[in-house]
């Protein structure tokens, strides 16, 4: 019944169909060289699948939360890991995960799997949520120690979501973390080091 009456907030309002795309698109210019870029692009997509957890301490830093589902209440929507299994040869990975909605846990055990290109991974998830993603960057030396870099992080999400994320709720819900993210990336590259903002 509690589940029940939480769908029924959320989708309060909300009937207006919308484009089930969201995109994040970002240009920038990193003081590195494009051989340091892609090792960081290689430990995130590495950690992405076989660590995800290690990310909070980097990657993850200053997005709120930090996958504690105790703050859940925060976030329309958070994520708690669990199993994770990561073949190294073919570099996939199947990541289960317990999605949490309001605080409240609405999809216990889906799956994540992933297929890690080199500068690209793409991604299927196990239910209706998420209908594909895929993460690309694009590198381009315009000196030895200056990339400009081009990320996009891309998604189809299921009807659930699109209903629940309209466009204009992505923009507060997500955006800004994937950007967050993305300057996380462009920091450690350039300094090895990413800024704790959070207030301690």
């Amino acid at each position: 019944m509690k589940n029940l009456l939480i769908i029924l907030s959320i989708f309060a309002g909300q009937f207006v169909h919308a484009s089930q795309d969201r995109h994040v698109i970002i240009d920038t210019v990193c003081n590195c060289s494009v051989a340091r870029f892609q090792t960081v692009i290689d430990r995130f997509f590495y950690e992405f699948q076989a660590d995800s957890k290690a990310l909070f301490d980097w990657a993850y830093l200053n997005t709120s939360g930090d996958g504690d589902t105790s703050n859940s209440g925060k976030d329309a929507v958070a994520i708690k890991y669990g199993l994770n299994t990561y073949d190294s040869i073919t570099k996939t990975a199947d990541q289960a995960l317990d999605i949490y909605v309001l605080g409240s846990k609405m999809f216990p055990d889906r799956h994540l799997g992933t297929v890690n290109h080199g500068t690209y991974m793409t991604a299927t998830y196990s239910g209706s949520m998420l209908q594909g993603a895929d993460f690309t960057f694009v590198m381009d030396s315009i000196a030895p120690t200056q990339t400009r870099v081009h990320c996009e992080f891309n998604f189809v999400l299921g009807k659930f979501l699109s209903w629940f994320i309209t466009e204009k709720k992505w923009k507060t819900v997500a955006d800004w973390r994937f950007r967050q993210v993305f300057a996380n990336l462009v920091e450690y590259a350039e300094t090895g080091n990413v800024t704790d903002k959070r207030k301690k």
